[in-house]
């Protein structure tokens, strides 16, 4: 199975169970200025920016170093002097970073103080990230698949933007490509909370585990098969690729061998704000979309928005999406004042075509599955007639032409890229099943 197929299916092995926030939302927003004022741990457990559930205020409070020794090595360092903690942390760092100490990213700058980190193609995909560097600290937005991708991240914003420390790490919803880097951040030692909305911190402690659990249980198959591939192969450079695929494998299966979930440690269901002397980030929650989660950062001084997976350069992900919703929280979205649109997969963009298209496609599609199920068709015949050539969001301002171009680029692959009828397929079968969704 190649690479995009194995993404779509491995993602999807278990589906939102109809979350229905719409009542829980608020219309305040939160604010939280970081030189306005200093706040104690006590402190930051009684603020009231958390309206997720009573019984998580506890666990939100930032850990402490007890806490932060347990987690870095098992209880092993509890006593640990400042020294020997430092000595770990290096150590951790090198054991985290690529072992061919390749750049896992490139830093594209926005605007001032915005940066878009491209992930590069991996086996195991990673996420984009969106990098804030404000007066003294930085916010970097979703997390990526493994912390050692993170650690890699971290690293090089450090030697390419600044040296400033990363204060906030925003997950923009719960899936495992942006979230299971989030431990990496914590193991620098600086002081760094994790921003999500509520129903992303309850679908994290949902599914996180499961769906970790899950990526690993497919990774020795997915290893037989590129061994069987390149047995099969007489080309010496698809032998290669075989091989960098298992190498890649592997590492993820260490990298997340002893891995546990960090949760957000501040929620909010509707809106909160980050203010800055050099910016302000406004994180917003428009509406069911991608997930039942979905952040949006917008920086109005800068006209950029982080977008997440609610609008990106690939074919939308639909198994855990709201089909029927997800148009209209983009046209929500798309009332504010932006240029840069800095999405979770894809390139970065610098106009709103692209979300355009992608919304448009939801639409479309999402009435030809509904028109389909009403007429008794079967998702196999729906699958047959509604092709790439016959939808007309495909064919406006070249979006085919662009989602099999960026779609090739951005995983690894041998020969020939799968057909984006396949994923088309796909986003089929998974609007027949999300359709009712609200």
């Amino acid at each position: 199975m190649e690479p995009a197929e194995r993404h779509a299916r491995n993602v999807a092995a278990e589906v939102c169970k109809g979350m229905n926030m719409d009542s829980k939302l608020h219309d305040h927003k939160h604010s939280h200025d970081d030189h306005s004022h200093v706040r104690t741990t006590a402190q930051s457990h009684a603020h009231s920016h958390d309206h997720s559930h009573p019984h998580d205020r506890a666990e939100d409070v930032s850990t402490s170093r007890r806490d932060f020794l347990r987690v870095l090595m098992g209880g092993a360092l509890s006593g640990a002097s400042i020294l020997e903690l430092a000595y770990h942390r290096a150590a951790w760092a090198r054991a985290a970073a690529p072992a061919d100490n390749a750049k896992l990213f490139d830093l594209q700058k926005a605007a001032d103080g915005v940066y878009f980190a491209h992930a590069r193609p991996q086996t195991v995909i990673n996420c984009n990230a969106a990098v804030f560097v404000r007066s003294k600290d930085v916010v970097v937005v979703d997390a990526h698949s493994k912390p050692s991708a993170a650690a890699s991240l971290i690293a090089q914003i450090r030697r390419e933007v600044t040296e400033k420390p990363v204060r906030y790490v925003i997950n923009t919803h719960f899936h495992w490509d942006h979230t299971q880097g989030n431990h990496a951040y914590r193991q620098t030692g600086e002081k760094v909370d994790f921003i999500a909305t509520a129903a992303t911190k309850q679908l994290m402690s949902d599914f996180g585990m499961a769906r970790m659990k899950a990526s690993l249980d497919a990774v020795p198959k997915q290893i037989d098969a590129m061994q069987e591939r390149a047995g099969r192969s007489s080309s010496a450079a698809e032998k290669a690729f075989c091989s960098e695929q298992i190498k890649q494998l592997r590492a993820y299966q260490a990298d997340l061998k002893d891995y546990s979930l960090e949760m957000p440690t501040v929620t909010f269901e509707k809106s909160y704000l980050l203010r800055d002397p050099a910016f302000d980030l406004h994180l917003d929650f428009h509406g069911h979309a991608h997930t039942a989660g979905d952040v949006f950062v917008y920086c109005p001084q800068q006209r950029a928005l982080a977008t997440g997976d609610a609008s990106h350069g690939w074919l939308p992900f639909i198994a855990d999406g709201f089909p029927k919703k997800w148009p209209g929280t983009i046209d929500e979205v798309a009332r504010a004042d932006f240029k840069y649109v800095l999405g979770g997969h894809g390139p970065l963009q610098v106009d709103r075509t692209v979300m355009v298209n992608q919304r448009n496609y939801i639409e479309e599609l999402t009435g030809k599955v509904e028109e389909g199920r009403k007429a008794g068709l079967a998702v196999a015949e729906m699958q047959k007639r509604f092709t790439v050539a016959s939808l007309r969001s495909m064919q406006s301002n070249g979006y085919e032409a662009f989602l099999t171009r960026i779609q090739a680029a951005g995983h690894p692959q041998f020969g020939d890229p799968p057909p984006l009828q396949d994923g088309v397929n796909t986003n089929i079968d998974d609007i027949f099943k999300t359709i009712d969704r609200t």
